[in-house]
């Protein structure tokens, strides 16, 4: 068990031991049978399963998805941009780039820039052909910054 595990009943979220057991095992590999996850917690296929099924209907977990390996994929540059936009377009803006497939996750945020976008591009033409094609053609984007990545530590959104 890992030392940086978040205690979800301190948070006031009743999840058991054998909950957390599966989602650590989920989170890990999204693609592991009910059969492997039931020999690990001592559980039956079908107690697993509803157990999943419960989890996936209250909304604790969200999607089963994939971790790509960006640069193999020939997206060589990680990137974050501050975007600010008007007040009246951030819904708007947001929702465009959301659009975009090299654009992984936008949030609103307080602060000087509305929107913090994080993506990948394939090198610094294709971020400044995106940046000044895309982005400021986008109604209602007054300004973006950016900063590259030059190293990712963690990137895995997991806390269990």
């Amino acid at each position: 068990m890992k030392e940086d595990t978040l205690n979800f009943n301190k948070i006031g979220l009743k999840l058991n031991k054998i909950d957390m057991d599966i989602l650590r095992l989920l989170a890990n590999d999204c693609r592991i049978s009910y059969a492997e996850i039931a020999r690990e917690v001592h559980l039956s296929r079908m107690a697993v399963r509803e157990r999943v099924m419960k989890m996936t209907e209250e909304g604790i977990i969200e999607k089963f998805t994939v971790q790509v390996n960006s640069p193999k994929v020939g997206l060589n540059t990680a990137l974050f941009l501050q975007i600010s936009a008007t007040p009246s377009e951030i819904d708007f803006v947001a929702n465009e780039l959301c659009k975009h497939p090299q654009i992984e996750s936008v949030y609103a945020t307080t602060g000087k820039s509305e929107l913090h976008v994080h993506g990948y591009v394939k090198d610094f033409q294709e971020l400044n052909n995106f940046i000044f094609e895309e982005v400021y053609k986008i109604k209602g984007v007054t300004e973006v910054n950016f900063n590259l990545i030059t190293k990712k530590y963690k990137s895995n959104g997991i806390f269990i």
